[in-house]
């Protein structure tokens, strides 16, 4: 399985830099330790100096996914990336979704970092995958509902060869791919668009892989694509390595 950046998306953002984590994972619906890293959160917002909603428009890095946002052609106010989605439920002293341990786990890391953060059912990807701009006559098929929501060509997707796995860059996962307690293989992502936060990714996947490690999963390979590196080569997931 390969996963890649593509030519257009490289074109408008040069500093992309999408690190990526496989790992065999143990899903529970709780975990003491990941709710500890929860319970560090609102410290480390505020140490970030994030105490009101109103102020996370004007932080560099919301800024910025704000900006690529608008350039999808949705209101960023509306339609918000999964890192601004998670500080707002922070700041207003609210928890993170309660999902599972390991969606809870680098929910966590991407606060943490502030970096945005995915992970998908290794398995239930068919063939490659890509983070690319959409194309004419793609639906999405959102986690938590049953509806379809016709993908534009502006909007930049996470897809493999036969379906939409996260919309908007990283706004909302695919029920198709989903991380559930049955997952034992998975795929992990951390989102940096401009150079300016390309050092941070590499810490964010170690930090990830700490903590996951921490709650009995196995971390089986990472590394980082950008314009230099593409494409990489992840585990041959038929043989369950």
């Amino acid at each position: 399985m390969k996963i890649t950046i593509a030519p257009e998306i490289l074109e408008n953002y040069p500093g992309t830099h999408i690190g990526w984590l496989y790992a065999h994972v143990i899903v529970e619906a709780k975990n003491d330790y990941v709710e500890a890293l929860k319970s560090e959160l609102p410290r480390i917002v505020q140490e970030y100096g994030l105490s009101k909603t109103e102020e996370l428009s004007k932080h560099p890095r919301i800024a910025n996914w704000r900006k690529i946002y608008s350039a999808m052609g949705v209101k960023p106010s509306s339609y918000r990336c999964s890192l601004e989605a998670l500080l707002r439920r922070v700041i207003k002293g609210e928890n993170i979704w309660n999902v599972s341990s390991v969606v809870d786990c680098y929910n966590c890391v991407s606060v943490m970092t502030l970096l945005p953060m995915g992970a998908y059912d290794a398995y239930k990807f068919k063939g490659d995958l890509a983070l690319r701009y959409g194309k004419e006559g793609e639906v999405f098929i959102p986690l938590g509902s049953g509806e379809e929501i016709p993908v534009k060509e502006s909007h930049i997707v996470y897809a493999d060869e036969e379906k939409i796995c996260c919309w908007l860059w990283n706004h909302r996962d695919s029920r198709l791919c989903a991380v559930t307690q049955e997952t034992k293989d998975a795929l992990f992502f951390v989102d940096a668009a401009y150079e300016s936060d390309a050092p941070d990714v590499e810490k964010a996947l170690d930090l990830l892989s700490c903590h996951l490690e921490a709650i009995r999963c196995k971390v089986k390979a990472k590394g980082i694509i950008n314009k230099d590196t593409p494409q990489a080569s992840v585990i041959n997931i038929s043989l369950g390595c």
